[in-house]
């Protein structure tokens, strides 16, 4: 599993109050702040360790997706569907978006601004062979982040080319739950704002 991926560690064992309700964002069929559907397929794998439980499915047209959910509850903190390998250009699940296609640039141009950045996470990291690039929104009036990784060759990596980086990954997750497992700081860029909740449109 890619270092991007949602870990289950004992460091998460604490009490995940959340402040505001999810609205109707939903990934794959799984809406968060909901349990997952009755309907999904069996996953192709998963894990429990208290608090929290773990699935993850591997869908047609070459996408994976995760959720993270309350193990008691259910109730589900955490989503995120990113490409099966570099060669893969599934439907994003916001609509306009395709993986390995739409570009960090037209994200940002997209939603106004570069977004804000966890403390824990940072902007950037190295990823395998890539290079990958993390930006975050707050919906307006939830407590929901949305957020997107981008990748592009290390070997290209570099301020200038950062833009032309390509999408990987989409999350949708509760913003109490990125504070415990990224940074409860989130540095707001230049120009940021909440945005509006893209999932009403599409």
């Amino acid at each position: 599993m890619r270092p991007t991926r949602t870990r289950l560690a004992c460091t998460l064992c604490a009490v995940l109050a959340l402040p505001l309700p999810a609205l109707a964002q939903d990934i794959g069929g799984i809406t968060l702040g909901a349990s997952v559907p009755e309907a999904m397929p069996q996953p192709a794998g998963s894990q429990v360790e208290p608090p929290f439980a773990y699935r993850l499915w591997q869908l047609d047209g070459g996408a994976n997706l995760s959720a993270t959910s309350d193990a008691e509850t259910g109730t589900v903190h955490y989503l995120e569907m990113w490409r099966s390998g570099p060669d893969d250009t599934p439907p994003a699940p916001l609509e306009g978006l395709t993986y390995g296609t739409t570009t960090r640039a037209e994200i940002e141009a997209r939603f106004g601004s570069e977004g804000m950045v966890f403390s824990d996470r940072g902007r950037a990291a190295p990823v395998g062979d890539s290079a990958a690039y993390f930006i975050s929104y707050e919906i307006a009036g939830t407590d929901t982040v949305l957020s997107f990784v981008t990748i592009q060759p290390l070997t290209r990596a570099s301020d200038e080319t950062a833009g032309q980086s390509v999408l990987d990954s989409v999350i949708v997750a509760e913003g109490a739950y990125l504070d415990l497992i990224w940074g409860v700081n989130r540095g707001r860029l230049p120009g940021y704002a909440p945005i509006a909740d893209p999932f009403e449109d599409g």
